[in-house]
């Protein structure tokens, strides 16, 4: 079954916006939208047969999820992933230092993030910015609930302890 131009607008609409969150998670912000496209192009030839939304949406997102990991081993560097990712507007009435100091945590975080194994960044990211269930990451992943379950746990406990030992030496 092929999809219509209105199906494909209505699932560009609904899912375009997460694609590009959780592709700019991986590869950084200006690869992102290119990805998530190239993501809506595969989806337009591909045969899907007879799907659900949800499919639809776990197919994007494995899809994306697939090119830009591709994306980050073309250019051989780990260290640049998250030097793309641009910091987010703070939209808010608090002072120059409160926003300066949030900022460093935020950079902090990201690095921290880059320091996980792939497989538990990703199942952090799709739990912790995309809301997705475990159910819902198994499928984006394609691996069992329980994995899911473990590289979140073992990514948050990882994250834990790299952030305490960043405490510790007063960074």
């Amino acid at each position: 079954m092929e999809l219509s131009t209105d199906q494909i607008t209505a699932v560009f609409d609904e899912h375009y916006a997460g694609l590009c969150r959780f592709v700019t998670s991986i590869v950084g912000g200006t690869a992102a939208p290119e990805i998530a496209q190239e993501s809506f192009l595969r989806l337009c030839q591909a045969e899907l047969g007879t799907v659900s939304s949800d499919e639809i949406r776990f197919w994007l997102f494995r899809v994306a999820r697939n090119l830009a990991i591709n994306e980050v081993r073309r250019r051989s560097t780990r260290k640049r992933l998250w030097d793309r990712v641009s910091d987010a507007v703070l939209v808010s009435l608090r002072g120059p230092a409160e926003i300066l100091e949030q900022s460093e945590a935020h950079k902090r975080v990201r690095q921290l993030l880059d320091e996980l194994p792939e497989h538990q960044r990703s199942a952090l990211l799709l739990r912790e910015q995309e809301e997705m269930s475990y159910r819902e990451i198994a499928v984006v992943l394609a691996v069992s609930e329980s994995k899911v379950k473990i590289d979140i746990y073992r990514g948050r406990q990882r994250l834990r302890s790299l952030w305490n030992k960043e405490e510790l030496r007063g960074h």
